[in-house]
């Protein structure tokens, strides 16, 4: 299909869009408002009526607020938003083991590294944000009955529950791409029909929510209390909100300890029944999964549909929001190049699985040292902990293999090849503006001050739409020498495209960005290839 059609009527079919999203989560949400600004057609079905009014994730991170302020969201988020800090671990006693400090102040994405917030109130600013979008349209109470796909689109059979009375009506939906950000018993994964791969983490918790009546004596940032006899985490969300988490135990009955005067009683080191009321206590299953395939054609899914993590790292809902930062891009560069874009798409489940998988990962292992219930086994991990600290990188993935490869071989310099394929940071300029405002979401050249471009690479580059930065300011610049790049390609999901060691090599950058974007060759193009294959041709001779 060309250029962004908008949503309509079609008398065979019904509505016809270029993306239907099935889950009108925070990743549904995500990936609409990034759809939505770059002009696609979008329809939003969920099966809820309205936001589910109750706590869930309470954790983001910088990156995810960099993504919000690509939707232009981002001073809307701070009015519900609390920038976090550090991590406190205590054994038994409530003695501390080892405290992991926050970064103070703004981290390399432009934001606090850590906020904190009640979830309701995060999807009420997504959902908000969908109202500037006229080709964006949301269904509440619509569900997803089947679907049919085929190498031209999808076509939904859906159920819309808000009109027509008992069953709903009935509504046929044709669109190019399907997204299904259903959560973790996705309809959409179903079809897609392939299986998780399991980490092997499947521990029962308590997790409860209390709304305070004051602030308490409590510690003002979360704490993982490594008690043997039952491991429990207590964070800080805000001044009159706090949540707890707490390990079932054998012999727990998970109907009886969801009652009140149980959680009370669970709960009664850290906070009275008069102090509080309980918003929610609910038992859940912390899971470790990363679907092994994340596309059928033109069938995608993203979020909880495509992974699953304990939440000790608090990045669940942070991997959601960046699966929907790379696929919006791809998938409104699709709707543009037909054949190249779906190309361009493909890459979306290899970058991605590997990245998430990571997280994964590494939340299993620290679950693992938080969940230890042998008191033998605990006092050598309190000593241990004391002694060394916990031994572990926050994760900063590379990208699987995709679009990062930009010219087919990884350059001889390995520091540069460090940052290919990673989260690059976010500058202030020098004129005042952050990086991501200044070039919008297009792709981006990064330049340290005073490198000369030849004007064909800027011409190259400007026929490709690409922002040149040339100007970084001193914190840029210092990070480009701290890699041995004297440029770097960003995409506009800020991931690095490709590093150069000098301005000439820019060229070849954008002669790859170019053919992995399906852009047509410009007449400079056909004239490099023409002295190339001459040049193979010579050396064959003289060989």
């Amino acid at each position: 299909m060309s250029a962004g059609r908008d949503a309509g009527i079609d008398a065979g079919v019904g509505l016809r869009v270029d993306v239907a999203i099935v889950g009108c989560g925070p990743t549904g949400a995500a990936l609409a408002n990034l759809l939505g600004a770059r002009g696609v057609s979008v329809l939003v079905v969920d099966r809820a009526d309205g936001i589910l009014q109750i706590p869930r994730a309470v954790h983001v991170d910088g990156e995810t607020m960099r993504v919000f302020q690509a939707m232009g969201l981002a001073r809307e988020m701070l009015r519900v938003l609390r920038p976090g800090g550090q991590m406190v671990w205590a054994d038994a006693q409530g003695e501390t083991l080892l405290v992991r400090k926050g970064l103070v102040g703004l981290g390399p994405q432009g934001w606090h590294n850590d906020y904190y917030f009640h979830q309701p109130q995060l999807e009420d600013v997504l959902r908000a944000g969908l109202a500037r979008f006229p080709r964006v349209t949301v269904r509440e109470r619509c569900e997803l009955r089947a679907l049919a796909a085929d190498a031209e689109g999808v076509t939904l059979d859906l159920r819309d529950l808000a009109v027509g009375g008992g069953d709903g009506a009935a509504l046929r939906v044709r669109c190019d791409w399907l997204v299904g950000c259903d959560g973790a018993r996705s309809r959409v994964r179903e079809a897609i029909g392939d299986a998780f791969e399991d980490l092997g983490e499947h521990q029962g918790w308590l997790v409860v929510d209390a709304v305070l009546d004051h602030p308490l004596d409590l510690p003002e940032h979360s704490v993982q209390h490594c008690d043997p006899a039952r491991p429990a985490t207590s964070i800080y969300v805000h001044p009159l909100r706090r949540r707890w988490e707490l390990m079932l135990m054998p012999g727990d009955d998970p109907e009886e300890i969801v009652r009140p005067e149980v959680v009370w009683r669970l709960l009664s080191r850290w906070v009275k029944p008069a102090q509080a009321v309980l918003e929610r206590a609910a038992t859940y299953t912390f899971h470790s999964l990363v679907a092994r395939r994340w596309q059928r054609g033109r069938v995608l899914i993203a979020g909880d549909a495509a992974h699953q993590t304990p939440p000790f790292l608090g990045q669940g809902l942070c991997a959601g929001i960046r699966d929907a930062a790379n696929l919006a891009w791809k998938l409104a560069h699709a709707v543009r190049m037909t054949a190249a874009g779906d190309a361009l798409v493909a890459t979306y489940g290899p970058e991605r699985t590997p990245h998430a998988h990571a997280f994964v990962a590494l939340a299993v292992e620290v679950g693992r040292v938080i969940q230890v219930t042998d008191p033998a086994e605990a006092a050598l991990r309190d000593a241990r902990l004391k002694a060394q600290g916990l031994q572990f990188a926050f994760p900063t993935p590379r990208l699987g293999p995709g679009a990062w490869i930009a010219r087919g071989a990884m350059d001889e310099d390995a520091s540069r090849d460090d940052i290919v394929g990673r989260i690059a940071i976010q500058p202030e300029l020098p004129d005042g503006r952050w990086l991501d405002d200044a070039v919008g979401p297009r792709f981006a050249v990064l330049a340290r001050s005073g490198l000369e471009l030849p004007a064909a690479t800027r011409d190259r580059f400007a026929a490709l739409d690409v922002a040149i930065v040339d100007d970084p300011g001193p914190r840029a610049t210092a990070w480009l020498a701290e890699h041995d790049a004297a440029a770097v390609v960003l995409r506009p999901d800020r991931y690095v495209f490709d590093a150069c060691p000098d301005g000439s090599a820019l060229d070849a950058s954008a002669e790859a960005l170019a053919r992995w974007l399906g852009a047509p060759p410009t007449d400079a193009d056909r004239a490099r290839a023409a002295t190339c294959s001459m040049t193979r041709s010579t050396e064959g001779v003289t060989r």
